[in-house]
This record gives structure tokens, sequence and C-alpha cells, in this order.
């Protein structure tokens, strides 16, 4: 999913004159520009960095370490972008460099050009971050849950949360592991965000109070997801207002 870059060169523009519409779009950190402008591949290991825009003129994503939002306004090339809030989780080494770089390089994007590849650039041109296209559809992958709906407190990691399994087959069939009990249900998608799950069947092993617990949770969540969004390594599963269901880790 990363391809390491040799150069901080910025890609061309748009093959057919214009420029990319970013609403919409996922992408996965590929490099970042040190302080003398040479590109550093970005980290493969652990979270991936990622950048996802919204329709609304909001962004999220990782910085391979944390989760971090905010907003953004683009006009043709132009482009800027406000960071938020930002969770607060201890990074160590080249994660550590990376997130600093990121962060640093956000609040600085004037621009930007695409081609194979999105680059965020400074007000002089040069390129800051190097983004690839991410993945913009869940068939034919394998996720772990790290979150699920409760219906009581949102989304919380319970134990036995990591597992749960989710894997889209190519064939439309969603399966895998309660937590207890396996299960399987028919899945389609349309249009760039929408999906459907159809009735889920599971075997009917008894498990302790707390597992059977965190798994009926599960399936319940999976009955009012309606959307869904690839955020690098991460999946979000949503209901109609909105609101999270289930978060999930992708699986190597």
């Amino acid at each position: 999913m990363l391809a390491a870059c040799g150069s901080a060169s910025a890609p061309e523009p748009a093959a057919d004159g214009g420029s990319l519409e970013l609403a919409g779009s996922t992408w996965v950190l590929e490099s970042y520009a040190e302080p003398d402008g040479a590109a550093t591949p970005a980290v493969a290991e652990g979270d991936i960095g990622s950048l996802v825009f919204d329709a609304s003129g909001g962004f999220s994503g990782s910085t391979g370490c944390n989760r971090i939002a905010g907003t953004y306004k683009q006009s043709d090339t132009s482009l800027t972008m406000q960071p938020g809030p930002m969770t607060l989780m201890a990074c160590q080494g080249p994660a550590e460099a990376q997130e600093s770089a990121v962060v640093a390089a956000l609040p600085l994007v004037a621009s930007f050009a695409s081609g194979d590849t999105l680059a965020l650039l400074d007000d002089q041109g040069q390129t800051l971050l190097t983004y690839s296209p991410g993945m913009t559809d869940v068939a034919g992958t394998s996720w772990q849950a790290a979150g699920v709906n409760n219906g009581k407190e949102a989304v919380v990691g319970l134990a036995g949360t990591s597992a749960i399994t989710a894997d889209f087959g190519t064939d439309g069939t969603l399966s895998g592991s309660g937590g207890c009990n396996t299960y399987s249900a028919d899945f389609s998608t349309s249009g760039t965000d929408q999906i459907t799950i159809g009735i889920i069947a599971s075997t009917l092993m008894a498990c302790p109070d707390d597992v059977m617990q965190s798994e009926q949770e599960y399936f319940t969540a999976l009955g009012k997801v309606t959307t869904f969004q690839i955020d690098g390594a991460t999946l979000t599963l949503r209901d109609d207002e909105g609101q999270t269901q289930v978060t999930l880790a992708l699986v190597p």
C-alpha cells in the first residue's frame, strides 16, 4: 500500500488539464519532506499515515501514530488546511519523526498537484507531503474490530472486541467472528460510500456472558450500517444518521 518516493518533486497536474476535486477522496501517505527538502518514505509498520477529504470541508486521517482532523478550503489547485483536534498517543522513533513532519506541514499547505499521486505544496511550490490513492472499496479486504457501538455509550472498545472480525469477500459475502460465533451475511455497495448488509446468520455456541453481550452488540450495530469510510488502515461503518457503529483495523 505504501510506495517509497525518491525525490520531493511534484507530480504533473490532472491529465485533462483541470484540477482534482478533493472532496470525497482518500489517500495514503507516501513520503514527507525533511527540513532540507529531501523526501523520506512514510513509515510502513503499524498504523498508516492517511488523509480523507469530506464533502463538507473537513478532513481527517492519521499521522501514522495519532488521529487528526481539521478543515480545508480548495479553489482549483489552491488549498489551505487548518488542523484541529488530534489524539495524544505517545509516538516513538520513525513514527514520532513522521508525525512531527506531518503536523508541521499541514498548516503550511498552499496548493496541490495531482497525477498518479497527490502532492501538498507550500507557498513556494515545494512539496511538503506526498500521498498515493487509498482504498475505496471493501470487497476483498479483512478487518479486526477496534470499537463497537453498544447503544449506550457510543463506540467503545470492550473486552473481546479484538476477537471480532469482518471479511468482505469479492462475492458479496461478509463473514467473520462475532467474538464467539462465526457469522455470515450478504453485502453490497453503491456510490462512493453506501453499503447494505443483509440478515446475519451465525452459529449458536455459548460463551461467557460478557463475550456474548459484546457479540450481540456487534451484530446489532452491523444491522444499522448504511455507509462506510476507509481511512488508511481504518474502516468506519456508520448508520443513516452518521453515527459510528463499528470501527475496524485492516488485517495485513
